[in-house]
């Protein structure tokens, strides 16, 4: 299992947006590419096999999930997060994004405020914006130890009126993986001023040694009623592409509502090796994201000691989890285009743009580590490299 992460995987030329987007991306394919958040890691073989044995069959029609499915999942978030879910509960959809878009539309009205935690994730933004919903920044702050909740801010947002608030959780791209107690006071706010929550948990099983990913639910009994929780096995075992996640709803009534707006969108079944990825890897895969973690802290580490030790005015923001690093360039004093242009024209490393998750990344950059420990060395050499000249 280890060769597999120490290896890697070579995508180019199979249509990778990570890889084969570059010259769109960035103006260039000549460049190591560090930024959408997919990995170059090969998924856990027993998937290879159980797609394989699925494609033998050679009949691909509409294809409807079993009760199985619903129990291995039902396994999976019991055993990995020790949380009870109810299977009836349970909704299918492509992806995340898409079950946003989906619980936006369907429990909110136009006009109405919901409140995102930037610098997150860019569709947060879009997906309030689209349908005429109000963006409203409850902005994170940095503490000693990483970025932090303000939670007095908070507070008086859902006073003022905010009707839901969209949870990042572990965070994307500052790497926190929220604490119980952290958790705890949010949900508490949600209750007593009645804000939906919708938690998007895609990185939950993305967790290091020193934390532990709490869903929403499980630490606070009541905000059950308003919450949405939306997981994948996407992020986890690197099959984006496959296009499968769930969505655990509050109440059958809240359910039905869903599945409705999800059949208006067309997009309430999956298609057939979603159901079969899902199953087998939640079965099987295991072993392989423990391996996963290990790696992934140990890049992880890399990054910072290699950046600590260079003496360049570089920091990383302390990750908890996620293969997302949150890289600090603001003590260059380098304006943000500026720092661009250097890594892609000089640097020759494609990373996310900050900015894009908000104004609060002005001189950020967001980095992916989920590749062979070689590849993340190579990939901070040709930074070092380029501000040091």
């Amino acid at each position: 299992m280890k060769e597999i992460f120490e290896q890697g995987i070579d995508r180019e030329n199979t249509n990778s947006a990570k890889w084969d987007a570059r010259e769109k991306i960035f103006g260039t394919s000549d460049l190591l590419p560090m930024w959408v958040a997919d990995m170059d890691f090969a998924a856990p073989p027993s998937l290879k096999d159980a797609l394989i044995k699925r494609a033998e069959h050679n009949a691909y029609g509409y294809t409807i999930h079993n009760d199985e499915l619903l129990h291995t999942i039902q396994n999976w978030v019991k055993r990995r997060h020790q949380t009870n879910i109810d299977t009836d509960l349970l909704s299918f959809s492509p992806g995340v994004i898409p079950s946003l878009h989906a619980v936006i539309q369907a429990f909110t009205e136009e006009n109405d405020q919901i409140v995102i935690q930037p610098p997150v994730y860019p569709p947060f933004f879009s997906v309030i914006e689209t349908h005429n919903r109000t963006v409203v920044e409850n902005p994170l702050v940095q503490g000693d130890n990483g970025y932090e909740m303000n939670f007095e801010e908070l507070e008086e947002l859902f006073k003022a009126g905010a009707k839901a608030l969209l949870l990042c959780s572990p965070h994307n791209p500052v790497g926190r993986v929220w604490t119980e107690e952290e958790l705890k006071k949010v949900t508490d706010l949600c209750v007593k001023y009645n804000v939906m929550l919708f938690s998007d948990e895609i990185h939950a099983d993305i967790v290091f040694s020193q934390s532990e990913h709490f869903p929403a639910i499980r630490v606070n009994e009541k905000v059950k009623e308003l919450t949405f929780t939306l997981m994948a096995p996407s992020k986890t075992f690197n099959i984006a592409g496959l296009q499968g996640s769930f969505i655990l709803s509050p109440n059958e009534e809240q359910k039905e509502k869903l599945d409705k707006q999800l059949q208006k969108q067309g997009i309430g079944m999956l298609n057939t090796f979603a159901y079969t990825a899902m199953q087998t890897v939640y079965e099987s895969g295991e072993e392989w994201l423990e391996e996963l973690n290990k790696t992934l802290e140990n890049n992880r580490d890399l990054v910072k000691n290699m950046f600590d030790e260079s003496g360049l005015p570089i920091r990383t923001i302390p990750s908890e989890g996620t293969y997302l690093v949150w890289l600090d360039f603001r003590e260059t004093e380098i304006p943000h285009d500026e720092l661009k242009k250097i890594l892609i024209e000089e640097a020759k490393v494609g990373l996310n743009d900050g900015t894009t998750f908000g104004k609060q990344g002005e001189q950020f950059m967001r980095m992916n580590i989920a590749a062979p420990r070689s590849t993340v060395e190579d990939g901070v050499n040709r930074i070092i490299e380029a501000f040091s000249e």
